[in-house]
C-alpha cells in the first residue's frame, strides 16, 4: 500500500516535471522559429528596395510614357485607396506596378498622373498577360541585339 501512496505522490511532480520540459522545448523551437521568420522578413524587405530601385531605373528609361498615379479610394480591388503605381509604355503595352509608399522619394524622376489612373489596376489573368509580354519583349530586344551583332560582323567580311 505504501508503494502505491508513494507512485501517486509523484504523478503530479513527474506530471509537473515533463510539462515543465515540454514548455522550454517549446520556447525554444518557437525563438527558432522566429529567428527563421525575421531573417525571412529582412531578406524579403531586400528584395522589395532592389524591386523598387529597378521600377526607378526601368522608368528612368522610359520617361516619355512613365507615369506615377494614386489609385482611387477605396481601391476597386478592395484595399485601402491612396496606394501609387508606376504604369509605363514598353512594347506597345501598358505595364504598371505597385509602389510602397517608403520606395515613393525613388520617383522623384517620373511624372505625375492628374487623376487618378484606373488602368493600373489588374486581375491575376492581366498580371499574368504582363509577365508573358515582358518576356516576349525581352526576347525581342535580345534578338535585335543579336541581330545587330551579326549585321556588323557581315559589314566587317565585306
Amino acid at each position: 500500500m505504501a508503494a502505491a501512496e508513494a507512485d501517486s505522490a509523484d504523478r503530479p511532480a513527474d506530471r509537473l516535471h515533463r510539462l515543465g520540459k515540454d514548455l522550454a522545448t517549446s520556447r525554444a523551437q518557437t525563438a527558432r522559429w522566429q529567428r527563421h521568420a525575421d531573417g525571412y522578413a529582412r531578406e524579403r524587405d531586400s528584395v522589395e528596395r532592389e524591386r523598387a530601385h529597378l521600377l526607378a531605373w526601368l522608368a528612368a528609361l522610359h520617361p516619355s510614357s512613365a507615369v506615377v498615379s494614386q489609385a482611387p479610394a477605396p481601391a476597386p480591388d478592395g484595399a485601402a485607396g491612396g496606394q501609387h503605381f508606376l504604369s509605363l509604355m514598353a512594347g506597345g503595352r501598358t505595364l504598371s506596378w505597385v509602389l510602397a509608399p517608403r520606395d515613393a522619394p525613388l520617383f522623384q524622376h517620373v511624372r505625375r498622373a492628374k487623376e487618378t489612373d484606373m488602368r493600373v489596376w489588374r486581375d491575376a489573368r492581366e498580371i499574368e498577360a504582363q509577365y508573358a509580354h515582358i518576356h516576349r519583349h525581352t526576347r525581342m530586344l535580345a534578338l535585335e541585339d543579336d541581330v545587330a551583332r551579326v549585321v556588323e560582323e557581315l559589314r566587317g567580311t565585306y
